[in-house]
Parts: C-alpha cells; structure tokens; sequence
C-alpha cells in the first residue's frame, strides 16, 4: 500500500529519534479543566456533524456529548490541538472522571436498550496497554459493565504509527466500547457512566452513542449455518476452517451462508466469491480474530502494487461485525476487515467493522460495488480506500469515525477510478489526514458528506494530484458538502492545511472541479487551499464559509479559478492570503462573492476565532527590501532574494529568508552535495553566519556538514569557512553559527554535503551579519 508508504512525511522527530447536548441520528495532553458541583453546562456553540439536515449518514443511534450532560467530573476546555485529548474529542471537548463517583450523566430523549462510549484510558507507558471498566446505571439501577482497553489507542511516532511510548508523539487516544443494557431505557431515563468501586479511577468520555436494537434476525429459509459446519459461538477455537465449508456448500448450492447471533473466533482471511453472508445484526453476530477479515479474490501479495489477479462478484455482506485485534500500523500486512477486489454487483451492508487496519481497502480494476450503511470505527490506518482502476462504485450512508488515515479514500494509482460516489457520509476524527480524499482519477462525486475534527497532516476535503496518482481528469464533482472544524496546522509546513484543499504536488492539474452548494464551517485555519504547482479549472458556486481561524482563501499555487456567490463571514485574519503577487492565481469573479476581500502577506499568524476580518481592510504584507542596497546592519539576509540547487515539495530557498524560523527550505532528497545561496544585493562585508532549524519538539538533533562560500558576482565562489559538522540541537534551538574572516561579497552560499537527520540539507533561517 504504497499511498500509505509514502505518506507525506513529517521533519524528524526526536523519536525518529447543535452543539451540545442531544442530537439524533500521569494523562498525556489533558488541557485545561474545570471541575465542581453536578451541573449541565451551558451549549459550547460547537456544531454537531449530526445536526446538519439533508446530509451525512441516517445513523441508527443518538448522540450525547459528554461535555453537554450533567458531570461532577472534569470538563476539559474547548482544544484544537492534535495530540490532546480535547483536540481528538468530537466537538473538542471531553469531560474527565478521575476518582470514584465520578459520573456523566445522560437525560435520554428516546428509548435505548444498547450504548457504545467513545472513551480513553491513560495509557501503561509499557506498550501493552491498560485495561478497565466503567459502571453504567439506568435511573440508578446497574444495567452494564463497559470494558475499557487502550490496547487499541495510543499509538506513538509520527509515521508508521507503534505501541511504543519511546517513539514519542502520542495520539489516538480514543476507542470505543459497546454494551448492551441490561434494563431498558426510556424517553427521560438518566444513564449515569459512573466510576464505581473496582472501575477504572482514571478516564476520558468522549460521548455515548445510544442504540433502540430490534430483536436479533432469524435464519433465512433454506440458509445454511456455519454451526452446522462446525463453527461454535461464544468460546476460543478457530471457526475458520468451519466458515470456509460453509461458503464453499453455500456457493456451490446457490444459498445464503447464515451466521447467528455469538462471537465466533476467525483468525485469517475468508476468500468470497458469488456468495451471501448474512448475520442477525451487526451487534448480535461478530466475527473476532487476529487476522480477520472477508476478501475477494484478487488479494494483492504485498502493498497493493500492480493490481488484482481475479475479480469476485455477486458477493453480498449484510449485518455482522468484523472486530480485528490490530494494534500497529504495518502497511504492507493485509489486515484489513474487507479486501481484495469485489465486483460484479457486489453489496457491503450493516456491518460494522472494528480494529482492523483500514475497513475496506479494495484493490481494482474491478467495477460495481455498493458500500452502505456500515459503521467503521478504530482503525489503524483509511476507513476505506479504493486503489486503482476502480469504477461505479457507491459508498453512500456510512459512518466512520477515528480512523488512523483518510477517512474515505480514492487513490487512482497505475490506473485512473472512475464513475465513482462518496455520497451521505458522515465521517469524524481521522487521525491523520484527510475525512474524505480524491487522489487523481475521473468523473468521481463527492456529494452530500458531513466531515468534522481533522486532526492533522489534512483537511476535510481533498482533491489531489498527489501519491503517484493519474492526474485528475473529466469532471469532479464536489457537491453538498459541509465540513465542521475541518483543517489543521500542518507540522511539516508549519502553515495551516484547508478545510477544503487542492493539491497539485504531483504535476499542474488541469482536470474540472465543480464545487457547490458547500458550509465550511468553524475551520481551524483556512476554509479553502490551493498549493504547489499550478491548480487550475475549478469553479465555486455557492459556498458558504461560516468562521475560519485564519484566511476565507489561501493561495499557494499559481492557475485561478472561478467564484460565484462565495459568501464569508467570521474571518480570523482576513479573507485572502496571497504573497504571490497579483494575478499569479487568477481569482475570476462571477458575481454575488463577499467577506473575503481582504487581503494578508506575512508571517502565518496564530487563528483568530469568532472574528470578521475579511472585509475590504486591507492588511499590509510586511516591509521587504526591494532596493540593491542592504541594511547597514542586522540580519544581512533577510528577505532577500534566495535560490538553491533544488527543493522538496513547498519547501522553498525563500522559506530561509523569511524571517519565521518555523518554515523552512528542504533540498532535493538523496542527492548531495546541495546548496542555498542569498543575493545581498551589494557587495557588503559579512563575517557571521547563523543558521537555524524549526524550534520544534518534532525536529530530532542532526548534524548537517556544511561549508560557506562567497562571491561578488554570482558565478565565482570563493571559500569562507570550509567543510564542518554542525550540530543542531532543540535544547540549544535548534541554532548553529559560523564565524569566519570578514569578507566582501554579494552573494553568500551555504554549501551541504551530508545530514544525519535526513537525507537532504535543511535550514529554516540562515542569516548573515557583517560580524
């Protein structure tokens, strides 16, 4: 799976070294609490994802936020940090039990008879997770036990993800449990989660999902049961061997396999082609194991790469659970809940699908596949993802939440997908990257879909040329969307990723996008992005943007689109971010556009929320020398013109002169020896060098070996400091400095031949002094 492989990486870490209430349908990273008295607070503002009409998915439960419900716990403060436990929290918030008698309780609004909490435990700090329970009661009677794990949480490191706390960078905090109730609850009912005597004495609510569950299905006529082939529910033998001569009996006498209610234990892969599997209920008939999951024919060998070798078609899931035990993130290990290819009028339904890798990562060409009303949850890496050459196939009424990538995927590598729908998804909390990806491909939709809680490394929604993909062609339909405090600050930009943003690092994309009739609301930096190369052929019609932390638009690429009736309001810092000069992204005004004509070029400044700036004030971009002659003294360097033997992706010479040490300037990778030079603008004397790297956690120490050359014509360097190691080290931030004889140049080159941090030369600041 190489998308995953090749995930965009972050700079080396020291590891490397509407709101609240209902709605229908040591502790790492706590932030700040308060706590006191039994009370309901007050609605936070935070819009629900499930309160959005007319879209998402048609769940079959109600949601309570535990942050909205009656606590004597800790409610943590509104956070939209990764990698905290507010910030990975549906609506940013949670609420703290720490002690027992600690409680959140829940005022129902209908009837329930199951619940399913999202909730954290600290983590053991030994890499084999802790365990626990909490104590649920209905109107002060004990109606369930919920079994806490943080087995399946609290991963480590930046990319593959661990279950080693030395790796640093904990996140994914969050995994759900489910019970069913012992005594019914009504309209009314107070479900208390409570901390009693023998419960965990320290944990996280998220929120509670509250189920009315019909009676268990029966066994359809003249379906044949796995128990009649030896599988048995509810103990620890391997069921595999039994499933497998179900589906083979089944198929060869055109019947249905039947799985009834119990946990069965399947410890591999089950190969399905033109055969129905049917279980009485997704909360009734599970499927558990280490390897489980059900693939179509076609199973790639290693990664995905090269496509299929056999399509499976009429192949019909409905109603049962699939619940992994994967704990890591091994990318080239096919522990995914479905696999394989699934063609020919294929159907995946009710199932719900749980610690596995990625639920459905299906590998094409292959075409007509229907994926509905499925819940996936707790995933290591997509939710799902459709690879190569896939077409007419329709993901519609799905809920997805705390997926470990892209929450939906299609990533159109070697061959384009085509004809595709995410429609009516409602899909929450990826912990990295985007809530819902188009990589590449043709005439795919993106329709109806409510996305919230970005996390980090992505956006809400994403076109792309991006991961290898054939370039997006056709037309791309984004239509009906609304994404909920979608976007983040990206921790290898340092920069803020859009709710909505479009992607040309792969090469100028060309291919049609229509957006319309789309809510971005409360993004946490920029509502709309385009970067790298050229984006171009994109048209808006009919988007409302309602808050953003930063800028309405963010403009990093060159190209243009075209604007209709793109309504702002509530702008942290104006409505345009633009350092590329007027014209570079040409912005075609269609009519009915407001609250974005503002315009900002600086440094990226911190969000702003619930602010208005992105009216018609406009923000100066800061002072740059523009003259031949230099400052007489100071930084020599900064904001003067900077070019260099080569980049990676955005990370540009001018990153290194700009003044903020959090950008930075990456040379090409694997290719030493590399250079940066600045242009003076007159010959002036320099004897100082300071060079610096971003002041971040997530920037390991490294030593780069460099020398400084000068010229005062551009062509003819001499030698001012020759070749050395330097160390750069966050204790001492991250800050290395060169002093040599005083010399006379205009141009001044640092000149890298190895780091050991990554295999490219790297400086987010290199500043010049005349001593």
């Amino acid at each position: 799976m190489s998308k995953q492989q090749t995930r965009r990486r972050l700079a080396l870490g020291a590891a490397a070294a509407v709101a609240a209430g209902t709605v229908t349908v040591s502790v790492l990273g706590i932030g700040a609490v308060s706590e006191a008295a039994p009370v309901t607070p007050a609605p936070t503002g935070a819009a629900s994802p499930f309160a959005v009409a007319g879209r998402g998915a048609t769940v079959d439960f109600t949601e309570y936020e535990a942050e909205s419900a009656a606590t004597n716990g800790a409610v943590l403060a509104m956070d939209r940090t990764e990698g905290t436990l507010a910030g990975e929290a549906s609506g940013r918030r949670a609420v703290r039990l720490d002690g027992q008698g600690k409680y959140v309780e829940f005022t129902l609004t209908g009837a329930a008879n199951a619940i399913d909490v999202r909730a954290s435990l600290p983590d053991s700090g030994a890499g084999t997770g802790t365990d626990g329970t909490l104590s649920v009661y209905v109107d002060g009677t004990k109606a369930a036990t919920l079994a806490l794990t943080s087995r399946y949480s609290w991963y480590y490191g930046y990319y593959p993800f661990t279950n080693n706390p030395g790796d640093g960078h904990a996140h994914h905090f969050y995994d759900e449990t489910r019970a069913l109730l012992g005594t019914a609850a009504h309209a009314g009912s107070k479900v208390r989660v409570q901390v009693d005597g023998g419960d965990t004495t320290s944990s996280t609510v998220d929120l509670a999902d509250f189920y009315n569950l019909g009676a268990p299905a029966s066994q359809p006529a003249g379906s044949l049961s796995v128990t009649d082939y030896g599988a048995t529910a509810n103990d620890s033998t391997d069921d595999a061997a039994a499933f497998d001569a179900t589906i083979a009996a089944a198929k060869s006498q055109g019947k249905e396999v039947w799985v009834p209610r119990g946990r069965f234990v399947v410890n591999r892969h089950l190969t399905v082609d033109r055969v129905t599997i049917r279980g009485a209920g997704n909360w009734y008939s599970e499927l558990r194991g280490t390897r489980v999951g059900v693939f179509g024919l076609g199973e790639p060998s290693s990664c995905g790469q090269g496509g299929n070798t056999g399509v499976s078609s009429a192949v019909k899931l409905y109603d049962f659970a699939i619940i992994g035990e994967v704990r890591e993130r091994v990318d080239c290990d096919q522990v995914n809940g479905i696999g394989g290819a699934l063609g020919g009028g294929s159907v995946v339904s009710g199932l719900w699908i749980q610690h596995t890798k990625v639920g459905l990562w299906l590998d094409g060409p292959f075409d007509g596949l229907t994926v509905t009303h499925n819940t996936i949850v707790d995933q290591t890496a997509d939710g799902l993802n459709l690879h190569q050459g896939i077409s007419h196939v329709t993901v519609d009424d799905n809920f997805l939440r705390n997926t470990g990538d892209d929450g939906l995927a299609m990533w159109s590598e070697h061959q384009p997908d085509h004809d595709n729908t995410f429609s009516n998804n409602t899909v929450v909390a990826p912990i990295l990257a985007n809530n819902i990806a188009i990589y590449g491909g043709q005439d795919n939709s993106v329709t109806g879909n409510v996305v919230s809680e970005t996390q980090t490394q992505g956006g809400g929604i994403h076109v792309a040329n991006r991961f290898t993909a054939t370039p997006l062609a056709g037309t791309t339909t984004v239509s009906g969307n609304t994404t909920i405090r979608a976007g983040v600050l990206d921790p290898n930009w340092q920069f803020g990723v859009g709710a909505l943003w479009f992607d040309a690092r792969d090469g100028t994309m060309t291919g049609t996008v229509n957006v319309s009739d789309m809510d971005l609301i409360d993004s946490n930096y920029e509502a709309i992005q385009f970067i790298d190369s050229s984006v171009s052929n994109i048209h808006f019609d009919g988007v409302r943007i309602q808050g953003a932390g930063t800028f309405a638009l963010q403009l990093q690429a060159t190209g243009g689109a075209t604007f209709k009736n793109v309504v702002a309001t509530g702008i942290g810092v104006a409505g345009t971010y633009n350092c590329m000069g007027a014209g570079a992204f040409a912005i075609t005004d269609q009519g009915g556009n407001s609250g974005w004509s503002s315009q900002y070029c600086g440094p990226w400044p911190n969000p702003v929320y619930g602010g208005d700036n992105g009216g018609t004030t406009t923000t100066p971009p800061p002072t740059t020398t523009t003259t031949t002659t230099p400052p007489a003294n100071g930084n020599l360097a900064l904001h003067r013109p900077a070019t260099a033997s080569g980049q990676a992706d955005v990370y540009g010479p001018g990153n290194a002169v700009d003044g903020n040490a959090n950008s930075y300037w990456e040379s090409t990778n694997n290719a030493f020896p590399q250079w940066l030079t600045v242009d003076l603008g007159a010959p002036v004397s320099v004897g100082k060098v300071v060079l610096k790297l971003p002041p971040s956690s997530a920037w390991g120490a490294r030593t780069q070996t460099l020398s400084v050359l000068g010229s005062t014509d551009g062509g003819s360097f001499a030698t001012l400091s020759g070749s050395h190691g330097y160390t750069f080290d966050p204790a001492s931030g991250n800050t290395a400095t060169v002093t040599f004889a005083a010399a006379t140049v205009r141009y001044l080159r640092v000149q890298i031949t190895a780091n050991t941090g990554w295999p490219a030369g790297q400086l987010s600041e290199l500043e010049a002094y005349s001593s």
